[in-house]
């Protein structure tokens, strides 16, 4: 609440900015969120706001405005109370060392139970259908020295997914459905944590969770070792998933294509999800029955995959040629004045840009000779030189364009390796199981943008950890919001809402289009000696049409 003094002496202007909050809590009460929480961490009765409602309202400010942890008091003075499910006194009482708190108290309570059974009410109330489960990896990544981490998850250095190996960093595994990519488990890692030792216990946490093991579970190709596979399967699972190129069936089947031995049948065609404006990406299957390790294999090859392919290779191979055009102008010099030391860096350069296949080259040895003399100055002609012959290295390249050529064949190729029966699922189904995959990494990008779930400005280690946690918790409640718009918007036969700005059409709405048209939305209230006026909310014919199809009542904006 913002007040002011009126025009008169006696008169008092309070203005209370709603924007899209009563949505948020409407979901957030509908998840029971406060309930959960009170329910399984412990509470200090001293305090004078509870902890479920100050974690709360960190959920309306991640939607809504993330902002840094400092500001927090600042936000939450222009904001109505009652939409954030607070009374008008306890607003007063948030701020940012409350927020700290309430963090410390969430990391050191029983968290775990609070996902369980909020992922328990999510599939209950919202009917969310489980039976395909996308899971994937990506990293958070933290700037700044974190002396004296004490959490159990290790924050350190990894394979990093932002393209940042010189910061340290901590792995946010995500597991969402198929139906509206809701987030239904998750877990923090250590920073060096590798994808292929997870999904064991990843696969098992769900089965806890969905009681049954039929759901089909899909990830990247580090899923696909074989004791992952046998894992799964033998516990009655279902996978989709990549077989990886160190399989010694990839370089059998690649060698078949490039020698003509395969033939190849349509199988689907769509447009591309990243870029819609792109040309339509075809699918073929290669015909023939196919199995590595006892499992079905399907070999696809994508119109668009080869173009990436080629427009990859090309780059790498300008790359490693400019590298060793580089590396020539300083042959003999330094470190490279011998054949060994030659020989090994251009093996880097080609191994740095995987180049190996591409690129031949043949190192040259010319005798050239110096005369040296006993003493300094101009040499005059009677004085003799002594002669020593000394190595000139050159190197000449060429490029294999024979090469080239063979694998360009291969280009947009990829298998698949699944356990779903022939008869039940075609080989069609299984891509575009495979092909939601996108979506899961979608949810990624939201958190590392929209959310701004970085810079963490928090130093204590337990309160960055619960920090992330919240970030997955706002990340539900803003995924059922969107799945319930989409899904009004299919019983009504809408293809689009105007919600971009200058009222563009939107075809797929998130959480934050949302929150942008509720952005300006106000009530206020002038208090003129006893005499007190109203002025409700004005919403337009968007912003009303909106909380009919999210079933949040118009009211809550008086």
């Amino acid at each position: 609440m913002i007040t002011q003094p009126g025009w008169r002496k006696d008169a008092l202007l309070k203005k209370f900015v709603i924007q899209a909050h009563p949505i948020i809590q409407t979901y957030v009460q509908k998840l029971k969120i406060p309930e959960l929480i009170a329910t399984y961490i412990r509470q200090d009765h001293r305090l004078k706001v509870p902890l479920e409602q100050t974690l709360g309202v960190l959920i309306h400010n991640i939607l809504s405005s993330p902002l840094p942890m400092y500001e927090i008091a600042h936000w939450v003075g222009a904001l109505d109370e009652k939409c954030l499910g607070l009374e008008p006194s306890e607003a007063a009482f948030i701020h940012d060392d409350r927020i700290g708190q309430a963090l410390d108290s969430f990391y050191q309570g029983r968290h775990k139970d609070v996902f369980f059974h909020l992922a328990l009410r999510a599939i209950k109330v919202f009917e969310v259908d489980c039976s395909q489960i996308h899971q994937d990896t990506t990293t958070v990544s933290f700037s700044g020295k974190y002396s004296g981490w004490r959490a159990a998850e290790r924050l350190t250095h990894g394979h990093n997914k932002d393209h940042r190996p010189d910061l340290k960093q901590l792995v946010l595994g995500l597991s969402v459905s198929a139906d509206g990519s809701i987030p239904l488990t998750h877990q923090i890692y250590d920073g060096n944590q590798t994808d292929d030792r997870l999904h064991p216990e990843n696969h098992r946490r769900l089965r806890q969770l969905l009681k049954r093991s039929d759901f089909i579970y899909v990830a990247d190709c580090k899923l696909a070792t074989l004791q992952n596979l046998r894992r799964i399967a033998g516990c009655g699972g279902l996978f989709v998933s990549v077989m990886p190129r160190t399989w010694k069936d990839d370089a059998l089947f690649r060698q078949a294509v490039r020698q003509g031995q395969v033939q190849w049948a349509h199988l689907l065609s769509r447009k591309n999800n990243r870029q819609p404006d792109a040309r339509t990406d075809h699918y073929f299957l290669a015909q023939g029955a196919y199995a590595a390790q006892g499992y079905r294999l399907l070999w696809i090859r994508s119109t668009q995959k080869a173009e990436q392919d080629a427009q990859s290779r090309a780059q790498a191979l300008a790359e490693a040629l400019e590298a060793l055009k580089n590396l020539q102008r300083r042959l003999n010099t330094y470190r490279l004045k011998s054949r060994q030391a030659i020989e090994q860096a251009i093996t880097k350069i080609l191994k740095e840009h995987q180049a190996q296949d591409w690129i031949d080259y043949q190192v040259h040895t010319e005798q050239a000779y110096q005369k040296h003399y006993g003493q300094r100055g101009r040499p005059s002609a009677s004085r003799q030189a002594r002669l020593s012959w000394k190595p000139h290295f050159s190197v000449v390249i060429s490029v294999k364009e024979q090469s080239i050529e063979l694998q360009s064949r291969t280009d947009g190729v990829f298998p698949i390796i699944t356990n779903l029966k022939p008869q039940d699922y075609s080989a069609k189904k299984v891509l575009e199981i495979y092909k939601f995959q996108p979506f899961l990494e979608k949810r990624h990008s939201q958190l590392k943008t929209w959310q701004e779930v970085t810079p963490v400005l928090l130093k204590k280690a337990e309160r960055v950890i619960a920090y992330l946690h919240m970030h997955v918790m706002a990340l539900m409640v803003g995924t059922l919001i969107e799945r319930q718009l989409r899904q009004a918007m299919k019983r009504r036969s809408l293809s689009t809402l105007p919600l971009y700005p200058e009222d563009r059409p939107c075809p797929y709405p998130t959480i934050f289009d949302i929150v942008r048209v509720f952005r300006g939305v106000e009530r206020y209230e002038v208090l003129a000696g006893e005499q007190l006026t109203l002025f409700p909310a004005q919403l337009s014919r968007l912003q009303k049409q909106i909380l009919e199809m999210l079933e949040v009542p118009i009211s809550l904006y008086q």
